[in-house]
This record gives C-alpha cells, sequence and structure tokens, in this order.
C-alpha cells in the first residue's frame, strides 16, 4: 500500500515538474534581458513567477490525486473522475475573482488543461501503474 502511495505522488510531482517546463517555454521565450521594464517585479521576474507557481500548484494538485488513487486502487474511470472533479475544484479556486467578488471571471484555456484535463490524465495514469504493481504489494 504505501509503494502505490508512492507510485501516486512521484507521478503527481512530475507532472507539476513538465507543467513547469513547459511554462517556462511559454513565458521565457522572446524576453529581452537587457530591458526587463521599468516594473517592479519586471517582465523577467513575472515570467519566473509564473513558471514557479504553476509548477507548484500542480505538482502538489497532481500529488494529492495520485496519492488518493494510489491508495484507493480505483479503476481509470474512476481515477479519471477523481482528478478531474479536484482540477476542476482547484480550477474553480484559482478562477475567482476575490477583488470584485462578482464570481468566476479569470477563465483561461491553459488552466482549463493544466488543471482539470491534466489532473484526470494524471488519474489515468496512476491508476494504471498501480494496476500493475498491485500483485506485488504486500
Amino acid at each position: 500500500m504505501i509503494l502505490r502511495g508512492l507510485v501516486g505522488i512521484i507521478l503527481g510531482l512530475t507532472y507539476g515538474g513538465l507543467v513547469g517546463v513547459l511554462m517556462f517555454l511559454r513565458t521565457h521565450i522572446g524576453l529581452d534581458r537587457e530591458h526587463p521594464g521599468p516594473l517592479i517585479p519586471n517582465a523577467i521576474e513575472m515570467a519566473w513567477l509564473i513558471t514557479v507557481m504553476s509548477g507548484v500548484i500542480t505538482g502538489i494538485s497532481g500529488a494529492l490525486v495520485g496519492l488518493v488513487v494510489g491508495l484507493a486502487a480505483v479503476d481509470k474511470a474512476k481515477a479519471a473522475a477523481i482528478g478531474f472533479s479536484f482540477g476542476l475544484l482547484v480550477f474553480a479556486l484559482l478562477s475567482i475573482d476575490s477583488w470584485t467578488g462578482s464570481g468566476l471571471r479569470n477563465f483561461s484555456w491553459p488552466d482549463f488543461v493544466m488543471f482539470p484535463i491534466g489532473l484526470a490524465l494524471v488519474g489515468v495514469l496512476v491508476a494504471v501503474v498501480v494496476a500493475r504493481i498491485k500483485p506485488y504489494d504486500l
């Protein structure tokens, strides 16, 4: 049982690392290193902030989904449902515009792909790996 949970956590953190690398490529290509901008934080610092925060948030979310799916040892459909529902919850919490209080206003497609869809795929991947190592688990 410990091995299944550990596999889920490792796969979830790997997903966070993959998202961090993809966000690095998305935010850092085309930045002018010589003239980063007059604001503090400037464009380069904001690109790093976006890269690190997206990797950390998706890594933690993926690790939680992987842990739940790994310990529960559910099938692929239930694992996808767990990942999608948890990702939808995280997506909704990150989309709330808390300054005006008028509801979900910060909708973005990359976030929707990262959280509900990506975490559903992480859940399915963990379910497949756990099903393969389940006979060896004590």
